[in-house]
């Protein structure tokens, strides 16, 4: 128990110490993080990170853990409970938590883990109340060829339930399962054409922090339709063909993940970036401050193809 005191002493001690994270999320997660599937603070990394170095034991972790999902610290899918119940916590999960504690791995890859926890009666959460639920309808509306690449997806997800242990089901269903994410954000998307390449653009949060500077994460999904290879440049702040503007004036990039600045889109392959502005790169550069009477546009021109797409943005 006082172990477990500790851990939590320790958790809401840093909520304290750090009033506004911005994580720079891992390139495996196809969320924003008020619109995700599973969410998870970066302030909870240390917590894992000190179990899977040993310096919590697993009861302790587990109970904090246990805590935070009930409280919506953190959230989860629904999750079904197996017959097939373990008594101990198998060592992958712990080199899971210590790979998510060092931004080896993305939010959803740990959040699978927590929830194999929950599926094989190790960890105990409530389900019906604080649990967010995952969802499962289609929109209406959304392209055929997506729906048919999502049914797919689910009939291999269940496939992977024929696996002999929990591991294996894991191992095999969770590639699937952050295919099939990317699949119904894209669903749920706006849709823009940029010569052959699709880009699809969900409605962004800005959050404002006490200081009221400004940062907001664009997340864009891509499909080239070619039958060539077609690229997305953004080498540098001077040097990138993506373009953050109200019209009157534009603002460079504060962080962005494409691949040493070319993104090299392989036919009816899909792509996630992720690209922030804000604080700028560098102090010559101006800052972008939110404006609600301003409307924005994210312009790409590439050699292939040229697209505005207008910015839905929302204030946190």
């Amino acid at each position: 128990m006082k172990l477990i005191l500790l851990t939590l002493a320790a958790l809401f001690s840093l909520v304290i110490m750090i009033p506004s994270v911005h994580a720079q999320v891992t390139t495996s997660s196809n969320y924003e993080p008020n619109d995700c599937r599973v969410c998870v603070p970066d302030w909870i990394k240390n917590n894992a990170g000190w179990w899977a170095d040993g310096i919590i034991d697993n009861s302790s972790f587990i109970s904090g853990i246990e805590w935070l999902v009930s409280n919506d610290i953190i959230q989860v899918p629904s999750t079904a409970v197996s017959d097939a119940a373990e008594s101990s916590i198998p060592d992958w999960v712990k080199n899971t938590a210590g790979w998510w504690a060092g931004d080896i791995i993305s939010d959803d890859d740990f959040v699978n883990s927590i929830q194999y926890l929950i599926k094989v009666g190790i960890m105990t959460v409530p389900q019906g109340e604080k649990v967010v639920p995952e969802t499962t309808s289609m929109p209406t509306d959304a392209d055929p060829k997506l729906i048919r690449e999502a049914d797919e997806l689910k009939s291999k997800i269940d496939a992977c339930q024929q696996k002999d242990t929990e591991a294996d089901i894991y191992l095999c269903s969770s590639k699937f399962e952050k295919q099939l994410a990317t699949i119904e954000l894209m669903m749920e998307a706006s849709k823009f054409q940029a010569g052959p390449v699709d880009f699809y653009y969900k409605p962004a949060l800005v959050e404002i922090s006490p200081y009221g500077n400004s940062f907001v994460e664009i997340i864009l999904v891509m499909r080239n339709t070619d039958t060539e290879i077609q690229s997305l440049f953004c080498t540098g702040p001077e040097a990138c063909n993506i373009t953050f503007t109200d019209g009157k004036k534009s603002w460079k990039y504060a962080a962005n993940d494409i691949p040493t600045g070319r993104l090299a889109m392989v036919p009816d392959n899909i792509y996630t970036i992720k690209i922030s502005y804000g604080p700028p790169p560098q102090k010559q550069y101006d800052r972008w401050h939110y404006d609600s009477s301003s409307e924005y546009f994210l312009k790409i021109n590439e050699s292939y193809g040229n697209v505005s797409i207008p910015l839905e943005l929302t204030v946190k």
